[in-house]
């Protein structure tokens, strides 16, 4: 038996070649009025706002190059499978010393007609170089490590915006997305005296300092959080 093909609900494969789609999801759900009598009975029902929030999972065949703009936060297109244009609101890259870079996209289901030129807002990612190689890396020129001993264990970098709607009976009539911004989580191992000195990239701010895990027979484990706070265009 074949396995079913899977599905990229946003296009990434198409953009960036470097990725194969694994695994897919519809996230389809639906809202329920009720009506109950005076005994606490539900004597009437009425299934609503059919909607869904798809999501796609990457792994990287090749090394990517991308360019500024390749990705862009807030991007309509139409979806056969969803019955429906999604937009993307949410890209996690997720690196680690050891095993393989994987991508993982989400979105949202909005009005009947949104496409891309019709996108009120869209927040370009910068560009970035994704390795295939199974390391921890860093993305976006997000920052730099110092430290005789120290090891970077782990980088996930989220983008992600914020999509709002004008709804009538739990359907889209207007989406807009805010708020781009990515988020790095780093994880740093400390083998030595020297603790890590974690510098920010331009444009990164540090939202949660180095904080350090040192527990009974193991290395310190010092984990921080940086975040860009994107434009629209």
């Amino acid at each position: 038996m074949a396995f079913k093909t899977k599905v990229d609900y946003f296009g990434l494969t198409g953009s960036l070649a470097g990725l194969a789609c694994v695994s897919n999801a519809d996230g389809k759900t639906a809202s329920v009025a009720e009506a109950a009598d005076e005994a606490g009975t539900i004597v009437a029902n009425t299934v609503y706002g059919e909607t869904a929030a798809p999501s796609s999972s990457y792994v990287v065949k090749a090394a990517i190059a991308a360019t500024a703009g390749t990705i862009g936060l807030g991007t309509a297109s139409a979806s056969a499978e969803i019955g429906a244009p999604v937009v993307l609101s949410s890209v996690t890259i997720s690196t680690s010393a050891g095993s393989a870079p994987t991508v993982e996209a989400s979105g949202e289901m909005v009005e009947t007609g949104a496409d891309q030129a019709q996108a009120p807002c869209i927040y370009p990612l910068p560009e970035f170089n994704l390795g295939s190689c199974h390391h921890a890396q860093i993305l976006f020129s997000a920052f730099t490590l110092a430290g005789a001993g120290c090891y970077l264990q782990s980088a996930n970098y989220t983008a992600s915006v914020t999509v709002t709607k004008a709804e009538k009976d739990g359907a889209c009539l207007a989406h807009d997305v805010s708020g781009g911004k990515i988020e790095a989580a780093v994880s740093i191992l400390q083998t030595g005296a020297e603790a890590p000195v974690l510098t920010v990239g331009t444009g990164w701010v540090v939202t949660s300092p180095l904080a350090c895990d040192n527990p009974d027979a193991a290395y310190p484990t010092w984990t921080a959080t940086l975040t860009h706070y994107l434009a629209r265009s």
